[in-house]
């Protein structure tokens, strides 16, 4: 079972999911893609991808830039996946 670091919440009426990645994950464009669709499909909305040095990666750019004004008010809890 994978556990990963992920703040799932509703603001101004849009719900999403930033998600804690390793910084190399944003490296390959594809690869950020593929955890961005996987993490939208089992959240059910839409995914912002954070790395550990801060960088964003998201397809929503109204929701990259609010994750990127609030992202230590987000509610960050470890999640499990299958």
């Amino acid at each position: 079972m994978t556990t990963f670091q992920a703040a799932h919440t509703k603001e101004q009426g849009i719900t999403f999911v930033a998600v804690s990645v390793r910084d190399s994950l944003l490296n390959d464009r594809r690869d950020a893609d593929e955890m961005i669709r996987q993490m939208s499909r089992h959240f059910g909305c839409p995914a912002v991808l954070v790395s550990a040095s801060l960088r964003l990666y998201g397809h929503q750019r109204d929701i990259v830039n609010f994750v990127a004004n609030n992202l230590r008010r987000l509610p960050w809890r470890e999640w499990r996946a299958a």
